[in-house]
């Protein structure tokens, strides 16, 4: 059996689109992450599951989250001119652990959005996540890795 890592690479590196059944199994099988691992500077990517959001990330050209307290998250960090900034946009964010499918799990709770992040762990520089919040067309797979 393959590692976790392996399992999110095999599905990071997909040539076609990924199927939301296959990330959903994939998230509900990995253990749940302290939220003082999430603390620190992260890079952002998405699987491409035709998901509108994709197409939203893309344009804004997002490339991460900044944690940089339980308290204290900026949730959608942009690149621009070559540098992280924060897109500001979105607001500011906190960690809470939440119970998602089942699990107590670490979750980014928007302070101006209707949304919410889900995190679990995939490796120390790894954490598979999934966004869902009202104005969202189903559940965002996403996921986070240290620079």
């Amino acid at each position: 059996m393959s590692s976790n890592i392996e399992k999110f690479k095999k599905l990071r590196e997909s040539a076609s689109p990924v199927e939301t059944s296959a990330l959903d199994s994939f998230f509900d099988q990995l253990p749940p992450i302290p939220l003082s691992h999430l603390v620190g500077s992260w890079n952002g990517g998405f699987f491409d599951t035709g998901h509108p959001n994709g197409d939203f990330m893309k344009d804004i050209s997002w490339i991460g989250k900044d944690f940089f307290s339980v308290d204290h998250v900026d949730p959608v960090i942009v690149e621009r001119g070559g540098k992280r900034q924060s897109w500001g946009k979105w607001g500011l964010a906190s960690l809470k652990e939440i119970v998602f499918r089942g699990q107590v799990t670490s979750a980014m709770v928007y302070d101006d959005q209707p949304v919410i992040d889900y995190f679990r762990f995939v490796d120390d520089k790894t954490v598979a996540g999934i966004m869902e919040g009202k104005k969202l067309d189903g559940p965002f797979h996403f996921y986070l890795t240290r620079p």
